[in-house]
């Protein structure tokens, strides 16, 4: 049976979870390498532009949500070992422990439903370190710009310090999940769309899964009320895009001003 000899994950464990137990199962396991050379075509692009401003009033950005995540170099993955003491140590000692939401807890998903901006740390998920900033669209509108990291490029640089984190020198970032390898980090928009424009809006986003972008009907709440009218709740979400790519994906909703 195969394991990884570091940490002791066997192979059913692996295919049961889908989760890492350390940097070292990389290179025992199998499983889908992320491709990040793929570039949205221009044409499609500006199909995708041209839809979204035909449909303008039909289409509202309700929020843009990003995150980030990371394991502790030289330990085990919070599969096995949390090391919490460890993570809120090192965020002290780059002086980011201000930004650690209370108890190290993200605060509760149902924020989403009338979503506030907010951004902080938070532990006890399945990677030691997880950052998250979520930016209501009425926030955006007004800034016409979205800094992921906000004015402190301080917590940025901490993220790609290299010393402190697992990482591979060709597959990048390791995160307990194979689908976060590489940059470590999802972003997302939650979109509103009115009934008229569903069939021809999902049909256009299908053009672009190969690419890595998913999308859904947000489970959360896949309906709601915008003012009198009923709309569908959209997540677009992707994975470790490269800068060109997420550009080229920012250009479809005019989303300018992000890393």
């Amino acid at each position: 049976m195969r394991f990884c000899r570091f940490c002791g994950t066997k192979e059913p464990q692996f295919r049961k979870s889908g989760k890492f137990g350390c940097i070292h199962c990389i290179s025992v396991f199998e499983y889908p390498k992320p491709n990040l050379k793929k570039i949205i075509p221009d044409k499609e692009i500006q199909t995708l532009e041209n839809f979204v401003k035909e449909n303008t009033k039909s289409l509202t950005l309700l929020s843009l949500r990003t995150r980030l995540t990371r394991n502790l170099k030289s330990n085990l993955f919070p599969y096995y070992e949390p090391s919490e003491l460890k993570s809120k140590q090192l965020l002290a000692g780059s002086h980011l422990d201000p930004y650690l939401y209370p108890d190290g807890l993200l605060p509760t998903e149902t924020r989403n439903e009338n979503p506030e901006s907010s951004m902080g740390f938070y532990l006890g998920s399945e990677d030691h370190i997880r950052f998250e900033k979520i930016v209501p669209g009425k926030e955006w509108y007004r800034a016409k710009k979205w800094v992921g990291f906000g004015k402190d490029l301080s917590i940025y640089r901490f993220f790609f310090q290299k010393e402190n984190w697992a990482h591979h020198p060709e597959l990048g970032f390791v995160s307990s999940c194979p689908t976060n390898l590489g940059a470590g980090r999802r972003d997302s928009l939650l979109v509103a769309v009115e009934p008229e424009a569903v069939s021809e809006f999902f049909s256009n986003l299908q053009t672009l899964s190969e690419f890595g972008i998913e999308f859904a009907p947000s489970t959360d709440h896949r309906t709601r009320n915008i003012g009198k009218d009923r709309v569908l709740v959209v997540k677009i979400s992707w994975k470790n895009a490269s800068v060109v790519q997420k550009r080229k994906f920012y250009k479809i909703l005019g989303l300018l001003g992000s890393y």
